[in-house]
């Protein structure tokens, strides 16, 4: 009753609970499945909305309201949407019984206003929701205007699950919910609002996404420089993005002192042709532009700036900060320097650190019961804190009523013992009544070939797990890339990424000559690759595959003028995915992934591409499914789990390569995954990793492990040698 109801239809989705003549309808309530039912495959359009809207079951979810929209795919898939219309409450009621759960301390911080202030937050010590009851306090105690208030946040989900809190206490009070976004977001927000003054990225706005920059832009790179080896351009992109989040690109002659300039003005050529974007040149070019352009200005006259995460900034980022605050803006700003755990993205908890010397007469608050961990867990996550010398003081304790709990490290000979006996262990827990998705089995993201042995003992054990979406491998799917590709067409006919992409990859007969030949003709001609590949249906002459390439183009656009004509967003991308994707697996991943972009206001195709071009996949979490979840350690900050399982506790892996600052990244990553454990915690290393295994790490081809250095000598943690 907080969100919306659908209804999704799958014809043969499950083979162990379908026959071929029916569809399943499957309920689904915040994205989440609440209930199922069947009715015959061969239903009409109308029949399928009829059978949906009849349903007692469906009719209970309703609960009498009319639905918003319906969304239906004949033989394929039924969308119902509902939304909640909650009663208005003024807003001179009493508002008492919204902060009356808040604790001394939060409530303090909570209350705060009338200068910046640094909110210094433990794991687990309510800083989601102070910081949701701050912005609840300006908008419904001190009458702020809502649009005046701005929250960034680190990922999207962390924007969406604060939206959707705030949303909830709002819309009584008949108050719209502030933006909330995460920088990049913003970012991209700002120059698309600045776009007739903004001449230092290309136009229109395209961001290239991950696979993209990969598998098109660094390919093209390479042969441009005459590299051999794809990590020599990864390596340059890298100190791209570097200079840019550092600022080292502000500096006088940045571009003489690269250390390959080649690059950058291959780079720009690319560019030219191409139109792209790169994500991680968008808060630089904000930060550029707000200091450089005076005619850029802000989508809004933010009042209040809010920020979780602010150890995981950037010096770029803080820039921007910055010039909010000059801009006379209020400064509240949330997180933990024990917690800056991106350093490969440059961030660095120096700038929550020095935040009250950056940020004169600030105002310091602290939030220090932790209401998560169990006491052994808290107390060996902070002797690990505390190896750093430059950490903030605090004394982060235990809440008066929490459990001893449990923490282990566990040694084995090998992977194969790890596998079977983490395995046993596992069956053991939830024959005690744990539930899967209370277990959570984290690992570096280096080392995810140390998962297969213990999968494959899950799977002899009967024990259910949810992998986190592997975005990567879905969106290097030929099927994928091809649906994306379409999509971005339908948004704009002259994507010439999407354009190069299904020449490249879709069954066309046209290869690596094919646009070899259009990319010459681009640039001897000055032109974009959308512009040549015109030039070229003109007259099929210019390059040898002409009559081919020009047969393969009007087939495209005859598929998308058959899309174009649906008006229904949603369901002309279901519809897309379903007709253009044969593997049913494949296509219900891809509109899972899609998902989110809906529920986000992606409610057409230009906010929908938007939403896609800015994710990062290094640092978004996906934990749907039900079973023990397998998750990277970065992946798994900010969640909870009842036990948590470290796999693979070895120097070769924390630190492993790492050095200098660096090792204290990965001090402070091992830090945040013991605190994601509420009542056990268990760690595991071997004394040697054999087959694959030996490959993996800092000495790779050596099978002999060792401890990491984090947990050689921390009082009371001694090591339980497995058989």
């Amino acid at each position: 009753n907080t969100g919306s109801v659908s209804l999704a239809a799958w014809p043969e989705a499950d083979p162990a609970y379908l026959v071929s003549d029916t569809v399943k309808i499957v309920v689904q309530v915040n994205g989440k499945m609440r209930d199922s039912f069947e009715i015959p495959a061969d239903a009409s359009e109308n029949d399928l909305k009829t059978h949906a809207l009849d349903s007692d079951k469906v009719k209970s979810y309703l609960d009498g309201k009319e639905p918003k929209r319906i969304i239906v795919v004949p033989g394929k898939l039924v969308n119902v949407v509902v939304e909640s219309s909650n009663s208005i409450i003024s807003t001179e009621q009493s508002t008492k019984n919204i902060f009356e759960n808040l604790t001394p301390e939060q409530s303090v911080a909570v209350h705060h206003k009338g200068a910046h202030a640094r909110i210094l937050a433990g794991p687990g010590t309510g800083k989601t929701h102070t910081l949701t009851h701050h912005v609840l306090s300006l908008i419904l105690e001190h009458n702020i205007e809502p649009n005046t208030i701005l929250l960034l946040t680190f990922t999207r989900l962390a924007a969406r699950q604060l939206r959707e809190k705030l949303q909830e206490v709002l819309k009584p009070y008949g108050k719209e919910v502030p933006p909330v976004s995460t920088l990049h977001s913003f970012a991209l927000r700002q120059i698309l609002f600045n776009s007739s003054v903004v001449d230092t990225l290309p136009s229109p706005i395209r961001i290239a996404d991950d696979w993209e920059e990969r598998h098109i832009i660094l390919e093209d790179l390479k042969v441009m420089l005459g590299k051999k080896e794809i990590d020599d351009i990864r390596d340059l992109f890298n100190q791209l993005s570097s200079d840019w989040s550092n600022l080292n690109a502000d500096a006088e002659e940045w571009i003489d002192t690269f250390s390959v300039p080649r690059f950058i003005s291959a780079l720009a050529e690319h560019k030219d042709i191409y139109g792209e974007t790169l994500r991680a040149e968008l808060v630089y070019k904000l930060k550029q532009n707000l200091s450089q352009n005076g005619r850029f200005k802000f989508d809004q006259e933010y009042k209040h700036i809010l920020i979780d995460e602010f150890q995981d900034l950037n010096p770029c980022d803080l820039e921007i900060v910055k010039a909010f605050a000059n801009k006379g803006a209020e400064l509240y700003v949330v997180g933990d320097d024990d917690q800056s755990i991106y350093g490969f993205r440059f961030a660095d908890p120096s700038g929550i650190r020095s935040f009250p010397k950056d940020y004169e007469n600030s105002r310091e608050l602290v939030l220090e019961t932790c209401y998560r961990c169990d006491k052994k867990i808290l107390s060996i996550a902070e002797f690990i804190a505390n190896l750093d010398r430059d950490r903030l003081e605090r004394n982060t304790i235990p809440k008066t009523d929490a459990e001893e709990g449990e923490v282990k490290l566990l040694r084995f000979s090998d992977q194969m013992s790890e596998a079977e006996n983490l395995a046993k262990k596992i069956h053991s827990l939830l024959a005690s009544g744990v539930s899967p998705s209370e277990i959570v089995l984290l690992f570096r993201g280096s080392t995810k070939k140390l998962l297969p042995p213990i999968i494959q003992e899950f799977r002899r054990l009967g024990i259910p797990f949810s992998e986190s979406i592997e975005s990567e491998e879905l969106e290097a799917a030929k099927p994928y890339r091809i649906v994306l590709s379409i999509i971005r067409l339908l948004g704009n006919s002259e994507d010439n990424l999407a354009l190069r992409t299904l020449i490249q990859f879709d069954d066309n007969n046209l290869g690596p000559k094919c646009i070899e030949s259009i990319y010459a003709l681009s640039h001897d001609r000055k032109i974009s690759f959308s512009e040549a590949l015109k030039e070229i249906e003109k007259n099929q002459k210019l390059i040898k595959q002409g009559k081919r390439l020009s047969e393969y183009l009007a087939k495209v656009k005859g598929i998308l003028e058959k899309y174009q004509n649906i008006s229904d967003f949603e369901k002309k991308i279901n519809i897309v995915v379903t007709e253009n994707i044969a593997d049913s697996d494949l296509a219900e991943k891809v509109l899972r992934s899609f998902s989110n972009a809906f529920s986000d206001d992606g409610r057409d195709i230009d906010s929908f591409l938007r939403y896609l071009s800015v994710k990062n996949d290094s640092i978004e979490q996906d934990v749907e499914g039900e079973g023990v979840r397998l998750l990277t350690m970065h992946q798994a900050k900010g969640l909870t789990f009842d036990v948590c399982i470290i796999v693979g506790v070895e120097d070769e892996y924390l630190p492993g390569k790492n050095e200098n600052s660096r090792i204290d990244d990965e001090r402070r990553l091992l830090y945040v995954s013991m605190t994601r454990a509420r009542h056990k915690l268990y760690m595991t290393y071997c004394d040697k990793r054999i087959g694959d295994q030996r490959h993996t790490g800092s000495n790779s081809g050596v099978e002999a492990r060792t401890l990491s250095r984090f947990l050689r000598d921390v009082p009371g943690l001694s090591p339980m040698v497995i058989q």
